[in-house]
């Protein structure tokens, strides 16, 4: 969000929108997520699935967490073992 804020023809309002979002939502640490992202990456290599690398610490966190995954990608994220994944859009 950042990115595409600072990306943006106004950087300074749209950064503002994404600290007033970011106030109404708990930010979750990734540390205990990093034992499965590792897994996962050296399965999904061998296997020849690989997922990118934000996509697959996104998905670590919310097993670490035992969260469901909203999301529309899930032909990507369903790649990752033992997650559980919504998708909101296709209802």
């Amino acid at each position: 969000m950042i990115f595409g804020a600072e990306n943006s023809p106004k950087p300074k309002k749209n950064n503002k929108i994404i600290d007033n979002f970011s106030e109404q939502v708990k930010i979750l640490p990734i540390f205990n997520s990093i034992p499965t992202y590792a897994k996962e990456k050296v399965r999904l290599r061998k296997k020849g699935m690989m997922i990118s690398d934000f996509d697959l610490l996104i998905g670590s966190t919310a097993i670490a967490n035992e969260l469901i995954m909203i999301t529309e990608n899930v032909n990507e994220f369903e790649r990752i073992s033992n997650i559980q994944i919504e998708n909101w859009v296709k209802r």
